[in-house]
């Protein structure tokens, strides 16, 4: 990308000058090429089932005025997510 912006010089001369900016990259989509957390063990769907909705139990009345309370959850809730994707085959594609 090429902007072109005019400068003031004290003299009273106006010139312009050329910024070129990197084009920005994309940003990956995780959820599409998901290729598991790295663990061996897949549970079965109805554990991983069972995982997640105690983990959504765990975290239902938490503040969000709370920081660390969020990254808990957050970091939980994704791990119950890859776990309940493998289980399912959708890190496969097949679901």
């Amino acid at each position: 990308m090429s902007i072109t912006l005019p400068t003031n010089i004290p003299n009273g001369d106006r010139r312009t000058v050329a910024v070129t900016t990197p084009e920005p990259t994309p940003a990956p989509d995780l959820l599409g090429d998901y290729t598991g957390d790295g663990s061996l063990y897949v549970p079965p769907l109805s554990t991983a089932r069972r995982m997640a909705l105690a983990a959504l139990a765990k975290h239902d009345g938490a503040s969000i005025h709370d920081h660390s309370a969020m990254v808990s959850a957050a970091v939980e809730l994704g791990y119950v997510l890859r776990k309940l994707l493998a289980a399912t085959g959708a890190g496969d594609g097949a679901a």
